[in-house]
């Protein structure tokens, strides 16, 4: 079925467009979250998530844009339930590979949302290309082969850039006044 179609149908509550999204998708669902806390939480926990998803996607369905894309819209939905229960475990701390960020106060939302917007601009201000290998690696946790085959690039300039892109973010977010903790612990 067209996505325009299923759209349509899901914004006036038809129960098998419902269905037919939850067969088309809940594989890939299933994948993006379990790539976000499959390490973390238990398979009950994996699937209580993917379920939430498409209560979610059922819930909101009139917020969907036509012209938009229905996968994408999905793949947000699943990357923010599964962000949000892994935050349940510690909401403090956003880990950036081997240094914890201190980004959140969850005592104070409006501090939450300036973290929010700083990151975005940071993220705007990265070469494209570093950009969606960094959004594709770390918050939509694709693996560095799929990102190059999808790129046409060697996996180990994904890396490269991966690391680069690490770096950038890691400069720009100490130059905003934020802190990193190195969790390795060095025996003295």
């Amino acid at each position: 079925m067209e996505e325009k179609i299923l759209i349509q149908q899901l914004k006036h509550k038809s129960q098998p467009a419902l269905e037919h999204l939850i067969d088309l998708y809940s594989a890939y669902v299933s994948t993006i979250v379990r790539n976000i806390i499959g390490a973390q939480m238990r398979i009950e926990d994996i699937e209580e998530v993917v379920s939430d998803v498409f209560v979610l996607l059922w819930n909101n369905a009139t917020q969907i844009q036509e012209n938009g894309s229905l996968k994408s819209y999905i793949a947000a939905i699943a990357r923010n339930q599964a962000l949000k229960k892994l935050r349940n475990l510690d909401p403090q701390f956003c880990l950036l590979e081997e240094d914890i960020l201190i980004v959140r106060d969850t005592n104070d939302p409006l501090k939450e949302s300036e973290n929010k917007q700083e990151l975005e601009w940071i993220f705007s201000t990265m070469e494209k290309q570093d950009r969606e290998i960094f959004l594709r690696y770390y918050f939509f946790f694709e693996k560095t082969k799929d990102i190059a085959l999808q790129l046409k690039m060697n996996e180990s300039t994904v890396r490269s850039r991966l690391l680069r892109g690490r770096a950038f973010l890691k400069q720009r977010l100490i130059e905003g006044g934020y802190e990193f903790e190195n969790k390795h612990i060095q025996n003295g």
